[in-house]
């Protein structure tokens, strides 16, 4: 072979080889390439979703954050609003009083009862201060017993009385036949919600009518869910208005606040695990509707009120009031025990007088009875057995109007299934077991019963409160407020104090302790036992028949008044304190000396204690002028705020200022509220520089407030051991 064609043909070969080569490498730098490239777009691809995803979370978060400082910002504008007006409040609120007194002809005791209903609205305020103080700090608990509930709606009867007494307002409950007497929850916090609710409604002004309708839904074993429709026939609420309804504000033209109530309420309602809602129409009125669930006991009981004798049921009824709405409400409640019931409009009544004579019980308008009607009246009671019952608005009444030969019985509204329940009985003398004692203690009894009003002692101190050093008394009462306000103001007589939360542990501790007791101070609304059964309890044992029992109620009508002396109970007082009245009690069954109607006060030099940074005098004036409720408020401010340095301080240092500036808000309200003066003016100095944004200023002020705050705190400290 030719070696030249050979190396020829090798050359050949390696070109072509070559050649390859290069397409295979430019094919391989392609393909690497065009994956880097896919690479790169995935890359891009994750990279954007992952930024879209970040993004997503931090909007969320963002939204979270925001409704967090919405929700905070809404409790700040309460509490400022709130302690920044309290002054005005009181200041207005008696300088209306005082116009009142001036322009009114009444007796002196009627304008004692200005003076009365004015300190109530007062005092109320006070107290939705402290719970607001007690929601802030986490301290509120549910507690969920056994109760009557007609108990509850008792004492917001008469804690609406004392509010609104003389209002035009009809006041109706409107309830159900089938709720149950008896249920389990926390009745406590059912009755504060429902007067909260009640009194907002009532304090619009112009209010023609505010109905309560209960109703009850089935869940599932014992549960059930009771629904609570509020409605009023108003002017309505602008949607602006209805948008604001749970931010409280204070009103100038009627110097009173709007809403106060309403948020505790409402939180009060998310913590029982029910739900508040409101609706309101211009010109229609405004609804509120309250879901709450509850547990029942003995649901096979159908019947929760039972008649004690045959004679009392399937009576005929005629019922005639001012308001027809009220006079359907109360057909349902006696038309519970098979009543056979006819209502008629009170101008239908007056244009044409039906014949009464075939009716067994007639419930007339205290308004109607004039002349022509007590004759005919009085005639039909010659010829039958004809029971008329005089009907009148607890809101409107004078508790002690004279009782007419014809009439039977004064029914006071609204009313509950409980209350017909015990009319009717009372109402033809039937004895029923269950609110009757033996009859040789009511014919011979062992301590003195006081059966009127107490007198108020006047010029009473907690000082005085001494004369009675060494008496053992039982306070039996579920409300921790009324217990500390009660034992608080007792502390410095030296009497011996014990606490019972219900009546079944007044019962127990009467009947197991050591401690022989000079006197009861007896609740009537509590759970799992009420007043009236514990002292029927303790009264079962004749070696309590020299144990004075002294109720304690916001329902002092003559039918309630009645059934605790019926009960064994010696005396009662009526809510809210007043302590010159219950040293008027205390001293008629502690002491062998006649009470006096007023104590001369003895002036002793007082050592004077100063209280750097803030001013006792001014926070005690904002507290309804009681130091013992002042108190109170100054020591749950401790515990929700006495730490807010901590706060601040870290607040300011990771730059969070709109928290910052919330917190600023709520303390320069309280501080206003409680007198602390110096703090007040710290704070509202800080809100200055955080509402122009001046940041950097900031710092200058942490020193500051911590020292501002330790030094309220340990003032706030001297004076509650000073008062103690």
């Amino acid at each position: 072979m030719d070696l030249n064609k050979t190396g020829t043909i090798f050359i050949g070969l390696g070109m072509v080889n070559t050649a390859q080569a290069g397409e295979m490498a430019k094919a391989d730098a392609f393909w690497i390439w065009a994956a880097l490239f896919t690479l790169a777009i995935v890359g891009i691809v994750i990279l954007f979703v992952s930024s879209y995803q970040a993004r997503k979370v931090q909007n969320l978060h963002q939204a979270l954050f925001d409704k967090q400082l919405e929700m905070e910002k809404n409790q700040t504008i309460l509490l400022t609003n709130m302690s920044e007006n309290i002054h005005n409040v009181a200041k207005q609120a008696l300088e209306k009083s005082q116009s009142s007194l001036a322009k009114t002809s009444k007796p002196f005791k009627n304008k004692d009862e200005i003076l009365t209903n004015v300190e109530n609205r007062l005092l109320d305020v006070t107290n939705d201060l402290i719970d607001f103080l007690r929601l802030k700090s986490k301290k509120v608990e549910i507690i969920n017993e056994e109760f009557n509930i007609n108990n509850v709606l008792n004492e917001v009867s008469g804690s609406l009385c004392s509010q609104f007494a003389g209002s035009s307002t009809e006041l109706i409950f409107d309830i159900d036949k089938n709720i149950p007497r008896r249920i389990i929850g926390d009745s406590l916090h059912l009755g504060q919600i429902l007067d909260s609710i009640l009194a907002h409604l009532m304090d619009q002004g112009d209010v023609e009518e505010v109905k309560l309708e209960i109703s009850m839904f089935d869940t599932f074993e014992e549960r059930i869910e009771l629904q609570f429709l509020f409605t009023d026939i108003s002017k309505g609420l602008m949607p602006e208005a209805l948008d604001k309804l749970f931010v409280p504000y204070y009103d100038e033209v009627t110097g009173a606040y709007i809403g106060l109530g309403l948020f505790v309420a409402n939180e009060l309602v998310g913590m029982m695990n029910g739900e508040l809602s409101v609706h309101s129409s211009e010109g229609r009125g405004s609804s509120f509707t309250l879901s709450l669930p509850f547990v029942t006991v003995k649901r096979q009981n159908k019947r929760m009120y039972r008649l004690p004798d045959k004679i009392l049921i399937e009576k005929k009824v005629f019922i005639v009031d001012s308001n027809y709405n009220s006079a359907l409400a109360i057909k349902k409640m006696f038309a519970y025990f098979r009543h056979e019931v006819k209502v008629l409009s009170q101008e239908e009544f007056m244009k044409n007088m039906p014949n009464l004579s075939s009716f067994d019980i007639v419930v007339l308008h205290e308004s109607l009875f004039n002349v022509r009607l007590i004759e005919y009246l009085s005639k039909i009671k010659m010829g039958k057995e004809l029971k008329v019952i005089a009907l009148n608005a607890l809101l409107q009444a004078d508790k002690k109007s004279s009782v007419d030969d014809v009439i039977d019985i004064h029914l006071f509204k609204p009313l509950n299934q409980e209350r017909i329940f015990e009319m009717i009985i009372n109402l033809y003398d039937i004895k029923e077991s269950s609110y009757t004692v033996d009859e040789e203690k009511n014919d011979t009894p062992k301590v003195k019963i006081h059966k009127t009003h107490m007198l108020e002692t006047k010029g009473v101190t907690r000082e005085k409160f001494k004369d009675f050093s060494g008496k053992n008394i039982l306070i039996v009462e579920d409300n921790l407020i009324n217990q500390k306000v009660l034992t608080t103001l007792l502390h410095l007589s030296g009497m011996h104090i014990t606490i019972a939360n219900n009546g079944q542990e007044a019962v127990d501790i009467v009947k197991e302790s050591k401690i022989e007791f000079d006197i009861v101070l007896m609740d009537i609304n509590m759970p799992i036992m009420d007043g009236y059964t514990a002292t029927q309890m303790i009264r079962l044992d004749s070696k309590y028949d020299m144990l004075p029992i002294v109720a304690f109620t916001a329902l002092v009508l003559d039918s309630e008044i009645q059934k605790m002396f019926q009960a064994g109970i010696n005396a009662f007082l009526s809510k809210p304190l007043n302590i010159g009245k219950l040293y008027t009690a205390l001293a008629m069954y502690l002491t062998y000396e006649p009470v006096k109607k007023t104590i001369k006060k003895i002036t002793h030099p007082k050592k004077v204690i100063s209280y750097k940074g803030i001013n006792i005098d001014k926070g005690i004036k904002h507290s309804n002028n009681s130091e013992t409720l002042y108190l109170e408020v100054l020591k749950e401010f401790s515990e929700a705020y006495g730490t807010s340095d901590d706060i601040f301080v870290k607040l300011i240092r990771e730059q969070r200022f709109e928290q910052a500036k919330m917190l600023c808000l709520d303390m320069r309200g309280l501080t206003g509220s409680i007198g602390a003066e110096d703090m007040h003016h710290l704070v509202t100095d800080i809100l200055q520089q955080l509402l122009y944004k001046k940041y950097d200023l900031l710092v200058n002020y942490k020193e500051k407030y911590i020292f501002e705050i330790q030094t309220l705190n340990k003032s706030i400290t001297k004076y509650i051991e000073a008062a103690a």
